[in-house]
């Protein structure tokens, strides 16, 4: 049943081109504009050195956005000035996961909040299970998405049906970024701890590096969340 609901959901989601069309994509350090008709924008904030700009086209073949950088003004254009590709993932309606070549710092690898013609890059939490039901998982997600409001700082979904064993939650962090992984992981073991329902879970290190996510969290078969009361 969670499989055959989920691809219906995925069915309904966004398209990569849906995410990053006529987008500002980044954070206050760094911030790329997809602009339309392939106009291509690409900012550094740096108040000691200087900002710096890159313009450029863009397009889009597939899944994979492909960026010709034609054009730079600022200190940082010796390493900012680089074409790049970056694949892009749909994980939610609203989660992104993107795959990178850009010059650092703009536009990294890693998950994103996408809403209103824009995304910023989060802590990506990927939720999986093998056994536990679809109500489990979307009060284990309910939990996480109300546990961060405010906080803006993750963004949260729910991965397809896992063929490893989850008798036993567990959580996985990536190796991608290890100081981010940290944050995620205290993060989210501190959410984790306001459901007396959802019980212990391990911490073990994910076996690859070019993860998306941050933090994976295995819920196990027979978690039961409470019955939610009528107000």
């Amino acid at each position: 049943m969670l499989t055959a609901l989920l691809a219906l959901s995925l069915s309904q989601l966004p398209t990569p081109m849906d995410f990053i069309d006529n987008t500002e994509i980044g954070d206050a350090k760094q911030y790329i504009g997809l602009r339309s008709k392939g106009v291509y924008e690409g900012h550094l904030v740096d108040k000691a050195k200087g900002d710096t700009s890159v313009t450029g086209t863009w397009k889009m073949t597939g899944d994979t956005i492909e960026v010709k950088a034609t054009g730079c003004k600022g200190p940082a254009c010796k390493d900012a000035k680089k074409d790049y590709t970056a694949k892009v993932g749909v994980a939610a309606a609203r989660a992104m996961t993107l795959l990178s070549t850009a010059p650092a710092p703009f536009f990294p690898s890693g998950s994103y909040y996408c809403h209103y013609l824009g995304c910023e890059p989060r802590i990506g939490v990927e939720i999986l299970t093998r056994g536990a039901n679809l109500k489990a998982m979307h009060a284990v997600e309910d939990l996480l998405i109300e546990r961060n409001k405010g906080r803006n700082t993750t963004v949260v979904w729910i991965g397809g049906r896992t063929e490893t064993d989850t008798a036993k939650s567990r959580i996985e962090v990536c190796g991608r970024d290890p100081e981010k992984g940290k944050a995620a992981l205290e993060l989210l073991k501190g959410d984790l701890a306001t459901a007396a329902w959802f019980g212990e879970a391990t911490v073990v290190e994910a076996p690859q590096k070019d993860c998306l996510w941050d933090v994976r969290l295995y819920v196990r078969d027979d978690v039961q969340p409470p019955a939610k009361t009528k107000h």
